[in-house]
């Protein structure tokens, strides 16, 4: 009894963390959970900017942390009506090298709008044509928000990995169309945090390819996926988790097929790019980016739990030797059913005597209660 109710206090406990906002930078959630973090970035000329209404474009400037400190990127970023429009034209993404170099888990690169309260938008992947990355032109529902780019391992994650490359920096005063810098920390909040930092090798293998073989990958590894639940009844969000990373590995057979009959297929990039962003679906819904799966887990997990709780109080043996509230042993058979209006009065002390007295905090009560009563007498006589 005493186990269960520790384990009803701590599934609780852990329901509440896996809901609680997260105030400091870099705590983490137990294992297999909702591993929320805050990430910092403690740059002294990050800047995060303000966009004036439906004005004119404006120039920014992205600079390389120390994971990229020879990287650079120059893009256009104006307001439309019901968005924002970034622009980054060819050649004006300097010194960014393959991102595999960050680890084994990195296969390309991600550019995110940040909301002023750490919301990560992914805007789009920046990719190669050899070594050179590619011009990218995207949009934002955001109005104010600052820019980062990080190292991922697909194209279609939820949340941003902890490694930044590179970071908007305070604008030159430049033109009427000058975005207003907005005071304030750099941060953002992910669930993705656990990658393999050991530098990777090239691969001649397609990188859309080796993006869909990661996502399935870390799909499989993640949060309730990565339990082993056989003989469970589960969730419906669990399901479809599940429903979806088999979706996901069904394209992913797809695309291996279409490479071994012709690695130069079209068919190859459309079913990896398939099979990661699904993959990637189940992997938010499995660590609890996306839906309320592992809230409902817990919660179901609490009910189970004070369910058990409930029926081994309701089933705990009478004590043979003591008489229960009619007077009789536990072990005779119970007497004929009497009208209950022939029934003589039970007084209510008699009633409440035996499981009364079984509890030590009653004893502890009277005691003191007794104790108050001679302290005030005594000084009563005094």
């Amino acid at each position: 009894m005493a186990r269960l109710g520790w384990r009803l206090t701590g599934a609780a406990a852990l329901a509440m963390l896996a809901v609680a906002p997260i105030a400091g930078a870099e705590r983490r959630l137990p294992e297999r959970s909702s591993q929320l973090r805050v990430i910092e970035l403690r740059e002294p000329d990050g800047q995060i900017l303000s966009y004036r209404h439906l004005a004119g474009s404006t120039e920014v400037h992205m600079r390389g942390t120390t994971l990229a400190p020879d990287a650079h990127v120059k893009l256009k970023i104006g307001s439309r009506p019901g968005f924002v429009e970034l622009d980054i034209n060819r050649g004006e993404i300097i010194g960014l090298k393959p991102a595999h170099r960050l680890g084994k888990d990195f296969l390309t690169y991600v550019l995110w709008a940040v909301s002023v309260d750490g919301k990560a938008s992914n805007l789009g992947e920046i990719t190669f044509d050899g070594d050179r990355p590619i011009s990218v032109n995207v949009t934002t529902p955001y109005q104010t928000f600052w820019l980062m780019v990080t190292a991922e391992p697909n194209y279609a994650v939820v949340d941003p990995s902890p490694q930044i490359v590179l970071y908007s920096v305070k604008q030159p005063n430049v033109g009427d169309n000058r975005a207003l810098p907005i005071t304030g920390d750099l941060f953002f909040f992910t669930h993705y945090s656990a990658y393999e930092s050991t530098p990777g090798e090239l691969s001649n293998v397609p990188n859309q390819l080796l993006q869909a073989r990661k996502a399935v990958e870390l799909a499989w590894k993640s949060g309730v996926l990565a339990a082993d639940r056989s003989g469970s009844a589960g969730l419906k969000e669990e399901d479809y988790t599940r429903e979806a990373l088999t979706q996901a590995t069904s394209f992913l057979d797809r695309a291996e097929g279409a490479y071994k009959r012709d690695p130069k297929d079209r068919e190859v990039v459309q079913f990896a790019r398939t099979a990661a962003q699904s993959a990637e679906n189940a992997r938010a819904l499995a660590m609890g980016a996306v839906g309320g799966l592992l809230v409902r887990q817990l919660e179901n997990e609490i009910a189970s739990l004070r369910d058990e709780l409930a029926r081994l109080k309701s089933a705990r043996p009478a004590d043979p030797a003591t008489p229960n509230a009619e007077g009789h042993k536990a072990a005779d058979p119970p007497p004929p059913a009497t009208p209950s209006s022939q029934l003589a009065p039970v007084p209510l002390a008699v009633v409440n005597a035996t499981p009364l007295v079984k509890q030590p905090a009653l004893w502890f009560a009277v005691a003191g209660w007794a104790l108050a009563l001679i302290l005030i007498f005594r000084r009563r006589t005094i």
